[in-house]
């Protein structure tokens, strides 16, 4: 008798359902033996048991050997293979990214943390300049536009500078760095001991003095316990970093505690080394310096509204801009290069070139290669995977649909008006007329350069980005005042969409029009709504500069049609343009009224006239019978 064939592993998995049919299909062929099947099919035993086995995929050859010694179909069976390889190759290579998220020498959109401090490159001579100025000042201010990288500089730079390690942090429970940012109240994260000096970081959020509390007491503990530890390493003054500053008055409603914040942000700074108060917080405060970073729109209005936080960062501001082509290929390449691969020409020079013309380059190059890298080809990053990926398009369309699907109704409204006026000067321009799109898939992985060299790569992609300087002009931040809009606009900026730099607005990068076709649709569809709005925009400010005369307002079909598109959130009109409106439609009332009284004035001078004709008919007719 021949031995029992092993039973299956439990499971409903794809191969083992795969394998079972096979058995079933031995099963009615009358249960042949192994040997017996393997002469029918010329092919080994061992090869069609482990075909039936279950627990990998068989080759296609053995696969339908086995089919046609048991009477199956084969081209059936044939399609079946097919179906399951795809199948099987699709989940490994979901297995495979999944894996490389932590291993990915890229962090994608999101900004550096201090455990990603050995994949962070290009920055070096600005984190001397910062490090240099904390040495010098106690307070220190980190100001620059949305993406251009402070975070990631603080957090991956001036951490592992003052001399933390992600052992340490492993040591103390302290994940990625990256965690109370985002929650309700803000977030302070244990201090940072290493072998360098005790360093805390938070977030304001919505509650800051509440993080700062927390941040702190954990750090004057921290303080505490390396004066008690004489035989530890020696550390400097302890340093509170306080990231993402602007949400002081984008999250904190409070203007009292945020005023309270800053207060204690700048008494911290100015507490002297010597005789400090007692207790774990005291310890905190001996000699404490302070990093506040904060987005440069947001910078000036909380110098405006506390003097003496600027007073006291008097000479020890650190602007961060937008990093030099030389900065730029050290952030692409060395990070590859620690990972054990390498970065095509071609491709480099795409990248180079293309994002040192963007204001939301940074952030968009490294989530572009992070998809890339999940294509890479053996142990190259190649152009080829990168316009597989979809490139910088692909890129923007993918952060741009995810934000949108989380959305509720009312906020996609406001998303699409906003949209609408950033994108309003593109109307004209290359990246949606006819042929506009043609250079842009140039430079963005989509032409010619998929198989040329870097050079070609670069001077097309360097076309691109210089041709539309011209053709993309910011917008105000004033224009972005409506109800409701300044949180959708923030939301925009920590998607990498939109990028705001002191007082103006602009798209992450000329190509989101052309990249996402939701926002390409909405700019097709409301071409006329497009040219009322920068009609509307062109008459408010006229009208404010022309002291606001009444004769510039709106009226008629034109101020109806306007009011009902603001009123249903097809427009997002700003503050001078709502004053504009709202003047426009108290003149279009009062001038329905002076036409009503003047209608009035008519029929009640047409009834007295009809009335004295009456009386003057009647003494007519009187005088008449009397003759």
């Amino acid at each position: 008798m021949p031995r029992r064939e092993s039973p299956l592993d439990p499971g409903d998995g794809a191969l083992l359902r795969f394998a079972g049919d096979l058995r079933a299909l031995r099963e009615r062929a009358g249960s042949p033996p192994y040997r017996q099947l393997a002469l029918r099919a010329h092919c080994s035993a061992a090869s069609l048991s482990v075909a039936a086995g279950g627990r990998r995929l068989p080759s296609l050859a053995v696969t339908l050997a086995y089919v046609q010694a048991c009477g199956g179909d084969v081209r059936e069976w044939r399609h079946r293979w097919q179906l399951l390889a795809a199948e099987l190759a699709a989940d490994a290579a979901a297995r495979r990214r999944a894996l490389d998220v932590g291993r990915a020498p890229y962090p994608g959109a999101a900004a550096f943390e201090a455990v990603d401090a050995d994949r962070f490159f290009g920055r070096e001579a600005l984190l001397d300049r910062l490090v240099s100025v904390l040495a010098e000042r106690r307070l220190v201010i980190v100001t620059g536009p949305s993406g251009a990288g402070k975070s990631s500089l603080v957090r991956a730079g001036l951490l592992t500078r003052l001399g933390w390690s992600p052992a340490a942090a492993a040591a103390t429970g302290d994940g990625n760095g990256g965690g109370g940012g985002d929650g309700p109240g803000g977030g302070a994260e244990r201090p940072r001991t290493g072998d360098g000096v005790p360093v805390a970081l938070l977030t304001p959020g919505e509650r800051p003095m509440e993080a700062y509390a927390l941040a702190l007491a954990r750090l004057g503990q921290s303080a505490a316990r390396a004066a008690r530890d004489p035989s530890g390493p020696t550390a400097g003054d302890p340093v509170l970093v306080v990231d993402q500053g602007e949400q002081l008055r984008t999250r904190c409603r409070d203007a009292a505690e945020r005023v309270r914040f800053l207060d204690a942000l700048v008494a911290l700074a100015a507490c002297a080394p010597e005789g400090p108060p007692a207790g774990p917080a005291g310890a905190a405060q001996a000699g404490c310096r302070v990093v506040l970073v904060i987005r440069s729109d947001q910078s000036g209005p909380l110098f405006a509204e506390h003097p003496g936080l600027a007073e006291a960062a008097r000479h020890a501001v650190v602007p961060v801009g937008r990093p030099a082509p030389v900065e730029l290929r050290r952030a692409i390449t060395e990070p590859a290069l620690r990972a054990g691969c390498t970065v095509e020409g071609a491709l480099l020079a795409v990248l180079i070139s293309t994002a040192a013309y963007q204001p939301g380059g940074l952030s968009l190059v490294s989530a572009a290669l992070a998809a890339t890298w999940r294509r890479r080809s053996g142990n190259a990053l190649t152009l080829a995977g990168f316009q597989a990926t979809g490139g910088f398009e692909g890129a923007l369309a993918r952060a741009a649909e995810t934000l949108y699907d989380g959305l509720e109704i009312a906020d996609r409204m406001l998303v699409r008006a906003v949209f609408l006026r950033l994108g309003a000067e593109l109307l004209d321009g290359s990246p949606l007329g006819a042929g506009g799109g043609t250079a842009a898939a140039v430079a963005l992985g989509g032409g010619p350069t998929a198989g040329g060299d870097g050079t070609a790569g670069e001077v097309a992609a360097g076309e691109v980005a210089g041709g539309d300087e011209g053709a993309r002009t910011p917008l105000w931040r004033a224009e972005f005042d409506g109800p409701g809009v300044p949180e959708i606009l923030e939301r925009l900026v920590r998607a990498r969409l939109v990028v705001v730099d002191g007082e103006t607005v602009e798209l992450s990068h000329y190509a989101l029009p052309q990249a996402w076709p939701r926002l390409r649709g909405w700019l097709v569809e409301g071409r006329g709504a497009l040219s009322e709005l920068r009609g509307l925009t062109t008459a408010a400010r006229g009208w404010a500069g022309a002291g606001r005369d009444p004769e510039l307002l709106y009226r008629g079909a034109r101020l109806e049609q306007l009011m009902r598109r603001v009123a249903d959130g097809e427009l997002a009109a700003t503050g001078i343009e709502r004053a504009f409106l709202a003047a426009s439609a108290r003149a279009a009332a009062a001038d329905r009224r002076r036409a009503q009284r003047q209608q009035l004035t008519v029929a009640g001078v047409a009834a007295a006239s009809g009335a004295l004709l009456a009386l003057a008919g009647g003494s007519r007719i009187r005088r008449a019978w009397r003759w």
